[in-house]
C-alpha cells in the first residue's frame, strides 16, 4: 500500500466496535503502534504496525457479514498485513446460521489457513471454556442471562457443536490437557488435528497462562479468532522471537464540555450501571412502545438533556427494558425491527446531543448501539488510549473538534463506570506499555 515503509504485522476485522475499540486499546497498551478504522475505506495510518476494522457484522445477514469481512481482510493484506485476527465476543454470540463460523472459513480460504483456532475466554471474567464447554464462573453459558439475547441467545454450551452448526469444515478440540502443557504441545496438536481433516478447532481456556500459551502457538499462523484477550498475547510472542522492536507509549488528550450517556444494551449489568448512576443523576428511560406509535420521544429526551446540560449536569437517556417489555415489543414488531428502530433513535439522539447541544464528552453502552452510533459521525480517525481494564476504555474521535467516547460492552465495567470515566476524559493521559504483565491493573479514574 502506498505511503507504507513497512507491512502490518497485525490486522484485526471485528464484528463489532466495541470489541474491535477494546482489541485495539490492547495492542496500544502493549506497544504497539495502533489505528483503528470503522470502515473498509478508512486509510490506515502508514505508521501503525496493527490495525484494526470494526464492523457490524455479528447480525447481519451472512452473505453481507461475510462479504464486508473479506474486503476488510483484502484491505488488511493489501497493506503486507502478516497476520488476520478475525474478533468476536468472549461468550461466542451467534446464531445458528452464523456469523462467526461462515466469516472465519471465508478468512481461512483467503489466507490458505489449514487449521484455525477458536478462543474467545475471557479469563479477567471468569469467561472460561472447559471440554469444549463455555462458563461464565461456575455458572454454564446456556444456564446465564445469555440465553435471553434478544439478538443472540446462546442456548447451548458447547462450542464445538455450535461452531459445527454455522460452518461446513469439520470442527474439533484442543482440549486443557493439552493446552496446560504449553506452546509446543498445542501447535504438535494442532498439526494432528490438520492432518486428520478437521479446520476448525475450539481451545479450552481457564487461565490466562492459557491464552498465553495458545497466543505462542498461534504467532506464527496467519489466521487467528477469539476474543480480543487472547490476541493481547501476541505482541509478547512477537517479541521474544524478535518479530517485534517497538514499544510505544501512548497518549490521550483531555476533553471538557458537557457529557451524555446514550444505553441500547439490554444486558444487566448495564441496567445495574444505570441504577447506580440514577442514584445522583438523570436518567431518562424511553420507552419505545411510544416511539413506534410515532410520538415525538427525540423532541422530550433532547429537551430533558438541553436542560441538564444548561444545569451542568450529565443526563443518561436509555432504552433498556425489562425483559418482559422486550419479549412484547418483539412479539409486536419483530425482534430486527426492535434493535433498528432503537439503534437510529439513539444514532440521531448522538448526532443532535453533538452538534446542536455542544456534547463532547460521550458514552455509548451497547455492542450493537454503538455500531449504529459512530459510523454516523463524522469522524476521520481516532487517537485510542490504552487499555485499563473492563469496561473504561476510551477513545477521543478527531471530529471538527474533539469529542471523547468510552464505547462500553453492555455486559462489562464497575458499577460507576459512567461517572468515573466521564471524570477521567478530562484529563490528560500518558502510559507506558505493558510489556510483562497482563493483564494490566485497572487504573482508578
Amino acid at each position: 500500500m502506498a505511503g507504507r515503509d513497512h507491512p502490518l504485522l497485525f490486522g484485526a476485522i471485528a464484528d463489532d466496535l466495541t470489541g474491535g475499540s477494546e482489541l485495539a486499546a490492547m495492542m496500544v497498551a502493549r506497544g504497539m503502534p495502533t489505528s483503528l478504522a470503522t470502515s473498509v475505506e478508512a486509510e490506515i495510518d502508514p505508521g501503525s504496525l496493527a490495525h484494526i476494522i470494526a464492523l457490524k457484522t455479528r447480525v447481519a445477514p451472512v452473505q453481507e457479514a461475510v462479504a464486508l469481512v473479506v474486503e476488510a481482510a483484502r484491505k488488511l493484506l493489501a497493506a503486507g498485513c502478516e497476520h488476520i485476527f478475525f474478533k468476536y465476543c468472549a461468550t461466542f454470540d451467534s446464531t445458528p446460521a452464523g456469523n462467526i463460523g461462515p466469516c472465519a472459513e471465508a478468512l481461512a480460504d483467503l489466507v490458505g489457513a489449514k487449521l484455525v483456532l477458536f478462543t474467545p475466554a475471557l479469563c479477567e471474567t471468569q469467561r472460561t471454556v472447559f471440554q469444549g464447554h463455555m462458563f461464565g464462573g461456575a455458572q454454564i453459558l446456556a444456564e446465564s442471562p445469555k440465553r435471553f439475547d434478544p439478538l443472540t441467545p446462546m442456548t447451548d454450551s458447547n462450542l464445538v457443536r455450535v461452531l459445527a452448526a454455522q460452518s461446513k469444515g469439520a470442527v474439533g478440540l484442543v482440549a486443557h490437557p493439552v493446552v496446560d502443557q504449553g506452546a509446543d504441545a498445542i501447535r504438535a496438536h494442532c498439526g494432528k488435528l490438520a492432518a486428520e481433516g478437521v479446520r476448525l478447532a475450539i481451545t479450552d481456556t481457564i487461565y490466562e497462562r492459557d491464552l498465553a500459551a495458545i497466543a505462542e502457538a498461534a504467532a506464527d499462523m496467519p489466521l487467528m479468532t477469539g476474543n480480543a484477550s487472547i490476541a493481547a498475547h501476541l505482541p509478547g510472542a512477537w517479541r521474544r522471537a524478535g518479530r517485534l522492536k517497538v514499544a510505544q507509549a501512548s497518549y490521550l488528550p483531555a476533553v471538557a464540555g458537557p457529557a451524555a450517556i446514550l444505553a441500547g444494551s439490554v444486558a444487566a449489568r448495564t441496567a445495574e450501571q444505570l441504577e447506580h448512576f440514577g442514584r445522583a443523576n438523570e436518567v431518562l428511560y424511553v420507552d419505545m412502545s411510544r416511539v413506534f406509535a410515532g410520538d415525538d420521544m427525540r423532541a422530550e429526551c433532547l429537551a430533558a438533556a438541553a436542560r441538564a446540560i444548561a444545569d451542568q449536569r450529565t443526563i443518561a437517556i436509555a432504552t433498556t427494558a425489562p425483559q418482559s417489555e422486550v419479549e412484547r415489543l418483539q412479539s409486536a414488531f419483530g425482534r430486527d425491527a426492535v434493535a433498528r428502530r432503537a439503534e437510529v433513535f439513539l444514532s440521531d439522539l448522538a448526532n443532535s446531543l453533538i452538534f446542536e447541544h455542544g456534547v463532547r464528552r460521550l458514552i455509548v453502552a451497547g455492542g450493537e448501539t454503538a455500531g449504529a452510533i459512530v459510523p454516523g459521525l463524522p469522524i476521520d480517525r481516532f487517537i485510542v488510549g490504552p487499555y485499563q481494564g473492563l469496561g473504561t476504555g476510551r477513545l477521543v474521535a478527531e471530529m471538527p473538534f474533539p469529542v471523547a467516547l468510552m464505547l462500553k460492552s453492555g455486559k462489562l465495567g464497575g458499577l460507576d463506570v459512567f461517572s468515573a470515566v466521564l471524570e477521567d476524559m478530562q484529563q490528560p493521559f500518558r502510559a507506558q506499555p505493558y510489556l510483562d504483565q497482563w493483564p494490566p491493573q485497572p487504573r482508578t479514574p
